[in-house]
């Protein structure tokens, strides 16, 4: 008796852990395909939802929470920026990530993905919430902080970039600190459109146009990559609206000094 009751304990489990795994897979390949039926940059939202809705399933079992956190978070990530259109919503689907990152942070604090993408995901809720109260609330620094831990130097150095110097209240963000981990972020991960975008940037912003009109014609040479067709194709966008801008700058100062 006692074996058969054994027997089928062990069954349970086997098939809860099957069905995590199942959801994990299904996640995964809603994930793989999250722009499919998009519109420009604008994600399909049911596929999105597919998506978080498995990862969340998933995390269910134990045995893969850590994994499928980390997935979660990135499904979120992926879901505000390109499935969500109107504030309500995207304030919605933020908190939802803040708070899960703020849980899983904690339980696997050593887990510098997990560290990255509550950072983003943080940063996100504060455009949301209001970036002067959520700097009041220490949001600006908690970014700052993970990022740091986590090296995640696209994300350090844009808290750096977009953060304006205030007295008293954020004394913390320097313009050369962002040139130089943004810089450091285009080394190490040139594939992601958005780190030549932050540069280009910055490099606009200290009128060294030409510059910047060489780091944007290089990321764009680079095409669009197939399992990052709605990040790319946006990031493509605002690097030819960039260029164009630039464009305009230049002309005007030669207009200005023809000889």
């Amino acid at each position: 008796m006692l074996f058969r009751i054994f027997t089928v304990l062990l069954l349970a489990v086997a098939l809860g852990l099957a069905s995590a795994n199942d959801n994990l897979i299904r996640g995964d390949y809603w994930y793989a395909n999250r722009a499919a039926g998009a519109k420009g940059d604008k994600a399909d939202r049911s596929i999105a939802d597919k998506m978080t809705d498995a990862y969340q399933l998933a995390m269910r079992d134990s045995a893969v929470e850590e994994i499928a956190a980390e997935k979660l978070l990135d499904a979120l990530y992926f879901k505000g920026r390109f499935a969500a259109f109107d504030q309500k919503d995207r304030m919605k689907i933020h908190t939802a990530a803040k708070e899960l990152g703020e849980r899983m942070h904690a339980k696997y604090p050593k887990n510098k993905k997990i560290m990255s993408l509550y950072a983003i995901n943080l940063s996100l809720w504060g455009k949301e919430y209001g970036p002067l109260q959520a700097v009041r609330e220490g949001v600006a620094k908690r970014v700052r902080d993970l990022s740091d831990s986590a090296k995640d130097y696209q994300i350090l150095g844009r808290t750096h970039q977009l953060l304006p110097y205030i007295p008293l209240l954020l004394n913390w963000p320097d313009k050369k600190l962002a040139n130089h981990y943004l810089n450091l972020a285009l080394v190490q991960h040139p594939e992601d459109l958005y780190n030549s975008l932050f540069v280009a940037e910055l490099l606009l912003d200290q009128d060294r146009y030409e510059e910047a009109i060489s780091i944007i014609d290089v990321a764009l040479l680079k095409g669009i990559r197939l399992d990052y067709i709605l990040e790319d194709r946006r990031a493509r966008w605002k690097l030819k609206w960039l260029r164009q801008q630039i464009m305009e700058k230049l002309k005007n100062s030669s207009a200005q000094f023809p000889y």
